[in-house]
């Protein structure tokens, strides 16, 4: 393993959670029901690719335009003021990563601007060599082709390579660009054939520190 590539949000950052909790208020207030099977597909999905998975689930008559808007300026909010919590152990993760020279890229649905404003806020802008964002794709997760750009920008061949991610759309999407997966959990629960896909799930970065064998001496 020479590099890994990490998604950000889920993965890295507990903003589903937060996101989660944005959008059930906002579906509430116009007379709808948000339930966690139906948003975990919207999970590592790109901003702009959301709405037919809404009006395909809602109705034509869901009033996605207006409810998304009344979204961005929440998540908004969120992105400036930084709040958000880093998954436990991240930090230590990556600096173990840098002591062991392993390369660390960043490949999220997100956008480059709000990504790096929630990344020099939570001190995580200098672990990474390079990054992919949502706003630089055509095609969303679980299309690989963020991936696939991401693993040429690396310069690493697919076997040294593997990909951290939360979500079903995120796993897939890595999976499909040939990529072994290592999944971090979150609160909204994907499918048992999914996680059949991944190599190893972890609660948080300090056990897959332990999976990796990854020194801790130099982070005392």
């Amino acid at each position: 393993m020479r590099c890994i590539l990490f998604d950000m949000d889920g993965t890295l950052i507990n903003s589903e959670a937060k996101y989660y909790a944005i959008w059930d208020q906002l579906l509430a207030d116009n007379g709808y029901h948000l339930t966690v099977n139906f948003y975990r597909h919207i999970l590592g999905m790109p901003m702009g690719s959301i709405r037919q998975t809404f009006t395909d689930h809602y109705g034509k008559a869901f009033p996605f335009d207006a409810l998304f808007e009344s979204f961005l300026k929440n998540r908004t909010a969120l992105v400036q003021h930084g709040d958000f919590e880093l998954i436990p152990g991240a930090h230590a993760f990556l600096e173990a990563c840098g002591h062991h020279q392993i390369s660390c890229g960043l490949v999220t649905s997100s956008y480059r601007e709000e990504t790096q404003v929630i990344l020099e806020r939570l001190g995580l802008a200098g672990y990474f060599q390079f990054a992919l964002f949502g706003d630089e794709t055509q095609h969303g997760k679980p299309d690989p082709e963020i991936y696939l750009k991401a693993i040429a920008k690396s310069g690493f061949p697919p076997g040294a390579i593997v990909a951290f991610e939360d979500s079903k759309n995120g796993i897939l999407s890595a999976r499909n660009a040939g990529l072994a997966v290592y999944r971090i959990e979150n609160p909204v629960p994907i499918d048992a054939d999914i996680l059949n896909l991944v190599a190893a799930s972890f609660n948080n970065y300090d056990e897959a520190l332990d999976f990796f064998h990854l020194d801790k001496k130099h982070l005392q």
